[in-house]
């Protein structure tokens, strides 16, 4: 796939290839310079529980409290579950 260099070496990565490797305005991509050439490839998000505290609050809201062991368990019921139910 061809693309174009710009003044300040500035390349369009075209709309089907950020689609397909899930890159977002703004994110960042890793340049690796190889022996034949160099390759674009996305940085891997990662995910920081701090992010995530709270992001299910207002679905908890009047719930009971679990403990953490409620927690995992459940976790794990849900993950088994969904496993089962997936079609190989």
């Amino acid at each position: 796939m061809l693309a174009k260099v710009f003044n300040k070496g500035q390349v369009v990565i075209p709309a089907a290839l950020r689609k397909k490797f899930g890159i977002m305005m703004g994110e960042r991509v890793n340049i690796v310079v190889e022996e034949d050439g160099i390759k674009i490839m996305p940085v891997k998000k990662k995910v920081d529980v701090k992010e995530l505290f709270g992001i299910f609050h207002k679905y908890a809201k009047g719930k009971p409290f679990l403990t953490e062991e409620e927690i995992e368990k459940a976790t794990e019921e849900g993950f088994v579950k969904g496993f089962k139910d997936e079609k190989y």
